[in-house]
């Protein structure tokens, strides 16, 4: 037998000799047996060549890359977001955050088909062990819009790349596209939910929190001018109304979703909000991000975003070590600072700074409601005051005066304590420094 590799990792496997082996009438047992053992042998080596053989990967070539992201222009994405517009406030958040997770969407959808007829308590438990997302956990409580999703995946599958990459723009798409219907008079509250005009835009919600009516219609005619129709969309139309008339602008509703079991797993439809002012979506009061690895250009969250400030404030969203999502908010004008933030564990802080001429006022507020704050005064002149009060009203001053070749600096702790420190001979190459106070006396030099 012979075993020949050539640098084409082409195996060249030569039987013949185990052949006439066989054939030949003095064979021992013990020949046999060798032969044998060398033809497993072999057959072995030729298993394990794909797996050891770098130039058969070398001809296959690295695996393709992914697409990057185009920027979608206000009109695509007013198309993308018009099948969900019309939706509940926290069923547009879930969607969008689940669009992000399209294969889940498809795992999801069959769990439930396969689940259907178990009581929502039973399915909202058997739910809760799977490895989804909590927006993706969710739409399990709605499985006609899961199906919708799955249906759809080319639509879903976008709508995912836009949020992520565009999330503002997709936000103020559903907004648009509400005040479109409104004019239109095909949005108006109904018994199954509430149209009310808030200064951020249309907020819609179920009359009763526990019961969610998913609202039924044609995404393309339902908003007064004629939306062009997304590609290959498979759309369900309402059912006809009772011995009247069906109209392509109607909005129907499908029968009513319990919500109250999945919610009380801490993923569920309570736990869900747009928030308008932000354009942003929340999850348990905080921003929510994906960490989706199949979201097209992962990495760049609201990059794409047409807003400058909108880009800005997508900055300012941030992913902890531990998952943990904080957000801070800073606008600035007119002589004042306001920044706000939420801090990985959901507690909020605020810090106001009104800027004078020669110094500034800071009010800062913890997540705890502790207050505190510090005034700045005398900047430019050489005399510089600065006094903080912290949250259990203790004060601190520290006050620098400032002259030819050095300056003399006092900081009076909130107990009473105090240290000077001053330091002369600046500029002449031998300055000295002197302290003296809480944490003792003493001199040294500076060159």
């Amino acid at each position: 037998m012979k075993l020949k590799l050539d640098r084409k990792s082409t195996l060249t496997l030569d039987l013949a000799g185990v052949r006439n082996k066989f054939r030949h009438p003095d064979l021992s047992i013990s020949a046999v047996c060798e032969c044998a053992r060398a033809t497993i042998a072999a057959l072995l080596i030729v298993c394990m060549l794909p797996l050891g053989s770098p130039d058969l990967y070398a001809q296959e070539g690295p695996p393709p890359a992914r697409p990057a992201y185009t920027q979608l222009d206000y009109a695509q994405v007013d198309q993308l977001v018009a099948p969900i517009a019309l939706y509940p406030d926290a069923l547009v958040a879930q969607i969008l955050a689940a669009a992000t997770y399209s294969p889940q969407i498809v795992e999801a959808n069959r769990f439930v088909q396969k689940s259907a007829g178990l009581p929502p308590q039973e399915l909202a438990h058997m739910v809760n062990s799977q490895p989804w997302d909590p927006s993706v956990k969710a739409l399990t409580a709605f499985p006609s819009v899961l199906s919708n999703l799955d249906r759809n995946l080319e639509w879903t599958s976008r709508l995912g790349d836009a949020y992520y990459n565009q999330p503002q723009d997709v936000m103020g798409a559903v907004q648009a596209m509400r005040q479109r219907a409104y004019a239109a008079g095909t949005l108006r509250p109904a018994p199954q939910e509430t149209v009310v005009y808030q200064p951020a835009g249309i907020v819609i919600a179920p009359v009763n929190p526990a019961v969610y009516y998913v609202p039924v219609y044609n995404p393309w005619a339902v908003y007064g001018a004629p939306v062009p129709v997304y590609p290959a969309y498979y759309y369900v139309a309402p059912p006809p109304p009772a011995g009247g008339i069906a109209v392509a602008a109607a909005v129907g509703f499908t029968a009513g979703f319990a919500v109250a079991a999945f919610s009380s797993y801490g993923w569920g439809c309570s736990y869900w909000a747009p928030n308008w002012y932000t354009h942003t979506v929340v999850f348990h009061n905080t921003a929510y991000i994906s960490h989706s690895v199949t979201v097209v250009n992962r990495g760049y969250y609201g990059y794409y975003d047409h807003s400058s400030v909108a880009r800005a404030y997508n900055h300012q969203v941030f992913v902890g070590p531990n998952g943990g999502v904080a957000t801070r908010t800073a606008v600035r004008g007119y002589g004042q600072t306001n920044v706000w933030g939420r801090s990985p564990n959901g507690g909020y802080y605020d810090r106001s700074t009104t800027h004078y001429p020669g110094g500034s006022s800071t009010n800062f507020t913890g997540p705890n409601g502790g207050t505190a704050t510090r005034t700045i005064t005398g900047r430019g002149t050489g005399d510089v005051t600065a006094t903080a009060t912290g949250p259990n009203g203790g004060t601190a001053t520290r006050t620098t005066q400032r002259y030819q070749g050095g300056s003399s600096t006092t900081v009076t702790g909130p107990k009473g304590q105090s240290e000077t420190t001053t330091v002369s001979g600046r500029g002449t190459g031998n300055a000295s420094v002197t302290r003296s106070g809480a944490r003792g006396n003493g001199t040294w030099h500076r060159p």
